[in-house]
This record gives structure tokens, C-alpha cells and sequence, in this order.
């Protein structure tokens, strides 16, 4: 197992409360792309639904949203967390059906594109270009962790989550002693349920994994508020790997 392997990076640090964290500088989200009206969303409210026919993209100002997908099989999967400089809704490209529903995991804010008025200018063409394919990217690399075993893709995908759209959380170590690691606490609720869509597992493996990171000290928090060590979970997810060598 895991349990010890970050004990010696960490020292006697200690995570301070999650009440003071030092909030990420939001990427430029608009640049060149031409946004119309905004729309605020309460967490737990949907920006639109599988099936549905959005009359334009939207781009994420602010905040994180669940992109859920039904899989073959039925089951609501969760696809995606999308964050600030996101494009959602992109079936209005192609004029077909969204095959998402997009529901806002804490509160967020969203842009409407003029898609016409941004394809008429060559930077907004290539900032949208670059959204998308950040996007596609993120696609290809959860793609690439189906062959992992579960704790490795569980730890990769914590890890990617947090360096996207998670909080710097400032960690104190003993007196004198200056921060041993970089924590990010992830501002939005992510239960265990939320990890085992991600993943694609069961919740009782997702629970496991996340008690094993909790015991190697990675991973702090309960109840969805989490907070990690993204460079922690890289090495982790690389001795689940070992271990089934």
C-alpha cells in the first residue's frame, strides 16, 4: 500500500484550516472571444440537459460544472469538471443535440458566444481553437488512464483536478520550519460517489482508494471538501502501478 510513502516528504506539516485559502489567478477566460448575455447559476441548478438544443456555446467565467453523460449501459456517468476558460454546449457546432447535461457543482457564471462574431476575427478563432483543444487534450488523457489500475487513474485524476481548478491552501509545518508541499483545496463538493463516476468504478473502490491517499497523508478533508498534493498523487499513482507489476 501507500501509507507511508509521503511521510518523509511531509515532515511535521499540518494543513491549516481550509477558511484562509489563497485563492489561483482565473486565467483569461474571454480574450478575443465575443460573449453576449451572462447567466449566474446556483450549484445544484442546470445549464441544460442531454438532448436539448442550446441556441449558442457557453463559456465558463467563473465557478466549476458537472458534465454528466449517459453511458451505453444507462448509468450517469460524471465525463467531466468543467472550470473558468471551458467551452460547453460545443454540439451547437454541428447543429446537433447536446449528449450532456451540465449541472453547476458550486456556484458559477457563464458567457454565451457570439460564435459568428468570433470566427469573424483570427484571434478569436484561435482562442477558441485553443479552448477546445485544452479540452480535447484533458478527453485524451483520462482516455489514456482506462489502462491503469483503479488507484493510479483515481490518484491522476485528483491530481489533475486540483492543479485546474483548485485553491492554494497554505501549509503550516513546526515552528521556524518552512511549508513542505503544495496543497490545493478543491472548491467545489466532491463526494465519493463523484469520484467513482469520474473513474468509472464502484463507490466501495473509490472509498478505499480515497481512505489509502487520507492514511498517506495526501489527501485531507471529508464529507466532498477535500483538499490534495497534486505532485503527491503523481507518485502515488505511480506505486499503484508497481504494486500490480
Amino acid at each position: 500500500m501507500i501509507s507511508s510513502f509521503y511521510t518523509a516528504q511531509q515532515g511535521s506539516a499540518a494543513l491549516l484550516p481550509a477558511t484562509s485559502p489563497t485563492r489561483r489567478q482565473a486565467p483569461r477566460v474571454a480574450g478575443a472571444i465575443v460573449t453576449t448575455s451572462q447567466l449566474q447559476l446556483k450549484r445544484g441548478e442546470t445549464l441544460y440537459e442531454e438532448g436539448e438544443r442550446p441556441s449558442a456555446p457557453y463559456l465558463v467565467l467563473s465557478g466549476v460544472l458537472r458534465v454528466m453523460v449517459t453511458a451505453a449501459t444507462g448509468r450517469e456517468r460524471l465525463a467531466d469538471l468543467a472550470g473558468p476558460g471551458d467551452v460547453l454546449a460545443t454540439s451547437v457546432f454541428d447543429a446537433s443535440p447536446a449528449a450532456e447535461s451540465v449541472v453547476a457543482a458550486a456556484d458559477a457564471v457563464v458567457l454565451s458566444i457570439d460564435v459568428h462574431a468570433t470566427l469573424a476575427r483570427v484571434r478569436g478563432r484561435q482562442d477558441l481553437a485553443a479552448a477546445l483543444v485544452r479540452q480535447l487534450n484533458r478527453s485524451r488523457e483520462m482516455a489514456d488512464d482506462l489502462g491503469l489500475p483503479m488507484g493510479a487513474r483515481i490518484c491522476r485524476i485528483l491530481a489533475r483536478v486540483a492543479e485546474r481548478l483548485g485553491e492554494k491552501v497554505e501549509i503550516g509545518g513546526a515552528e521556524g520550519e518552512r511549508p513542505t508541499a503544495e496543497w490545493r483545496h478543491l472548491p467545489f463538493s466532491l463526494t465519493h460517489d463523484d469520484v467513482a463516476l469520474l473513474a468509472g468504478c464502484a463507490r466501495v473502490t473509490a472509498t478505499r482508494v480515497l481512505g489509502e491517499l487520507k492514511e498517506a497523508q495526501v489527501l485531507d478533508g471529508h464529507r466532498g471538501s477535500y483538499s490534495v498534493v497534486p505532485s503527491a498523487l503523481d507518485a502515488a499513482a505511480d506505486r499503484y502501478v508497481y504494486e500490480v507489476l
